[in-house]
């Protein structure tokens, strides 16, 4: 008899309630049973390899009727039936694996006429999906709102309603209390400086030429997308890392050389500036399209549905400024940026003797509530953030560890404080 472990047991117990406090169809869920057979083998399969690697999949749960009726013909993706399904078990998921890469594909699930789970195709998704869940503008193919497991790494889970996420597992944890920072007002304020310059970067309108406005968030939007994608890069490639921000100016009044040793420190002049000079390249784009559309504003929501070579191009080279991000991410010590975005230096030594010795993890999106650790619970490169943080309370710091979890440290209502980042 097939025994099933208590880990997935509880952790179908947790997503249960999760899916029914964001709201999300109980009828897409598989029952209670059927859900924990479907996470155990799914854990079961992230712990094993094929041929040297681990294995990576995305599994959806959904009928083949379910995929054809509730997308479009422009929407939906493109679905392979097999001509005999086989069990969903760890092996044969390993099997599979191969054929559908975690970036392009999903495996197909649902019950067979025995009531027992089996993989009955694939669903074919191609990459850009990943622009949808880091926030950038997305032109590729709809999930519908059905159960998707993705099994990113040994022991890694994550659970989701097509492309929102619902639940999280690694390490043994059971995420569900973590935020995503870049939807709180304390962020925007950190940054609203920078954004105001990038607007009046632009050129002046010709006179009697209406021409629309840009929405407030749409600058934030943007860069909130390439961090995003940054992160990403790190915690897939788990070697860990931690990007800092730092106070505009701080590259020429000398606070970047008084908190930090670099490897390597970047000439202040303009090649620094690749984010600023794309932006406004972005944004004025943004605006032409917008004004053949006859828009009198311009949201995200808009720039996302616009199709048009340009922005496509501009889009692209947005996506290699966060690679070339979370490459420098990756060296030993931090890569450093000012609030703009400038390339200050990377494998930056955080400088400093004093030690932290508590920090506040935070209870809600803006710290109102939060709860008192030891700082010396987290690891070096944590206590490092921290110190540097509460010596420049303007800073932020974003550390990765090498198991994926990452935390937002800043000085928040008087305090230094952590979140931990699910987005």
């Amino acid at each position: 008899m097939n025994q099933i472990s208590s880990y997935p047991a509880e952790m179908a117990k947790v997503l249960a309630k999760q899916w029914s406090l964001r709201g999300f169809a109980e009828e897409l869920l598989p029952d209670p049973p059927a859900l924990t057979t479907l996470l155990d083998v799914s854990y079961q399969a992230s712990l094993l390899r094929e041929e040297d690697d681990p294995v990576r999949c995305r599994i959806i749960y959904a009928t083949p009727a379910e995929l054809r009726s509730c997308l479009t013909d422009e929407t939906r993706p493109h679905t392979l039936g097999f001509d005999e399904s086989v069990p969903m078990t760890p092996h044969n998921l390993r099997k599979l694996s191969g054929a559908a890469d975690f970036y392009r594909a999903l495996l197909a699930v649902n019950k067979d006429d025995d009531e027992k789970l089996s993989i009955w195709g694939m669903v074919v998704t191609g990459t850009e999906w990943v622009n949808r869940v880091e926030g950038s503008r997305f032109e590729g193919v709809q999930l519908p709102p059905h159960l998707v497991v993705q099994a990113v790494r040994p022991g890694h889970l994550v659970a989701a309603s097509g492309y929102s996420r619902v639940l999280e597992t690694t390490q043994g944890q059971l995420l569900t209390d973590g935020f995503d920072p870049f939807r709180s007002s304390w962020i925007g304020e950190r940054f609203a400086d920078v954004r105001e310059s990038l607007l009046k970067s632009l050129p002046e309108p010709k006179r009697d030429v209406p021409m629309p406005q840009i929405c407030d968030t749409f600058v934030q939007d943007v860069a909130q997308g390439v961090v995003r994608r940054v992160l990403r890069i790190v915690r897939s490639q788990r070697h860990g890392g931690m990007l800092v921000f730092l106070p505009q100016g701080s590259h020429d009044d000398g606070t970047a050389d008084r908190w930090l040793r670099f490897r390597v420190k970047f000439q202040p002049d303009d090649s620094t500036l690749v984010y600023h000079n794309l932006m406004r390249q972005l944004m004025a784009r943004s605006l032409d399209v917008a004004k053949t559309m006859q828009l009198a504003l311009l949201t995200w929501n808009d720039y996302q549905q616009f199709r048009d070579a340009e922005l496509r191009r501009i889009d692209d080279r947005l996506i290699e400024f966060g690679h070339l991000l979370a490459s420098m991410m990756c060296v030993d010590g931090a890569l450093v940026l000012d609030h703009s975005f400038r390339l200050i230096g990377f494998g930056g030594e955080i400088l400093g003797d004093k030690p932290v010795q508590e920090i506040h993890r935070a209870l809600d999106i803006e710290a109102h509530r939060s709860t008192l650790e030891r700082a010396d619970s987290a690891g070096t490169r944590h206590r490092s953030a921290y110190r540097l943080v509460e010596g420049l309370n303007r800073a932020i710091a974003v550390v990765v560890s090498q198991d994926g979890e990452a935390r937002f440290v800043a000085h928040q209502n008087d305090k230094l404080t952590y979140w931990p980042y699910l987005p």
